[in-house]
């Protein structure tokens, strides 16, 4: 039977894509994006972030920490890499989101897998800048990467889904002209290369209302997803990585303390009532790594590793998160 032999979660953010001397670019962008969710889950302005803040960031925002910061992700994020090649899975199923590559507002799935026994990332569109181009090859989209699936596997986890009450939608391709996103092109890049380890990519509607899962139905999916696993007959040693968040894009420390701190204790009740108003924009992520504990309950957190990196003085900027459960 299939097996799952190793958990872990890592953010997937353009500042982990993208050295600390073009981070300016980002924190350029902050200005003008109208989805600034304050800690209380309101939207505001940038201006009204900064006065609101009160200086408290202004040391945070600083190239000198960036540097630091960027350092502490960069060693822990080769020790997941490191880790996936001790553990060297036969397949990682890799929860993730949906920002509009594949999926539409015509056709929003709550959750969804591909069962394509060979897919492809789709191609990043933007700005000829030195960050743009430096995040879209970390995401492996700046041109177009293919990558192996599990279509037998696939299959059986959907059906042992249907089994446990979990309606998820079916793909054996992608729509045409589109490839997957970033929530799997940056880890393929960034733990599998050179030789990668076939993905099926499993996808969460974190970011769009109405029909987002909420935390309680994200962990019930993990234990369903543990279950259907089991239930397979292929000879499968499964890893599952959540991919994206922590906090952002204003960063909420006391939300992504709050939701490892439940993860280190095994704390199930409390990732099921995590505050459905801050999981927003892409805050919203961390309903992935809701996902990843329900399929991992009960077992030990083998070491986290949290940095919250600030890059404007309105507390913008993303919580990075990574973490691997003990094998």
């Amino acid at each position: 039977m299939a097996e799952i032999v190793f958990g872990a979660g890592t953010s997937h953010s353009p500042l982990l894509a993208a050295p600390p001397k073009y981070w300016a670019e980002r924190a350029d962008q902050d200005r003008y994006n109208p989805e600034l969710y304050d800690n209380t889950g309101v939207i505001r302005p940038f201006d009204d972030l900064v006065a609101a803040a009160n200086g408290k960031f202004d040391a945070a925002s600083k190239p000198e920490v960036w540097e630091e910061n960027w350092q502490r992700c960069e060693t822990a994020l080769d020790r997941l890499r490191d880790d996936f090649r001790r553990v060297a899975p036969d397949v990682v199923l890799v929860i993730g989101d949906d920002q509009r590559e594949l999926f539409e507002a015509s056709n929003q799935p709550v959750m969804a897998i591909s069962a394509a026994s060979e897919m492809q990332t789709g191609v990043l569109d933007g700005p000829d800048s030195e960050f743009f181009n430096e995040v879209a090859a970390g995401y492996l989209m700046d041109q177009q990467f293919t990558f192996a699936g599990h279509s037998k596997l696939a299959e059986d986890l959907v059906r042992g889904l249907m089994t446990e009450g979990m309606d998820v939608t079916w793909m054996e391709a992608a729509p045409d002209g589109k490839g997957f996103g970033h929530a799997y092109g940056f880890p393929i890049h960034r733990f599998f290369l050179p030789e990668p380890i076939p993905v099926i990519p499993f996808m969460l509607n974190t970011y769009y209302p109405p029909n987002q899962p909420t935390p309680r139905r994200c962990f019930e999916l993990g234990r369903a997803l543990r279950k259907a696993a089991a239930a397979s007959p292929v000879e499968a040693r499964i890893a599952i990585l959540a991919s994206g968040g922590l906090s952002h894009f204003v960063v909420n420390e006391e939300l992504d303390r709050k939701m490892l701190d439940a993860i280190h204790a095994n704390d199930s009740e409390a990732l099921c009532e995590l505050p459905v108003e801050q999981l927003d924009s892409g805050s919203s992520e961390i309903r992935n790594w809701i996902t990843a504990a329900g399929a991992m309950e009960g077992c030990r957190v083998d070491w986290s590793e949290y940095v919250p990196i600030v890059r404007t003085p309105a507390g913008t900027g993303c919580g990075m998160g990574f973490l691997s459960w003990a094998w």
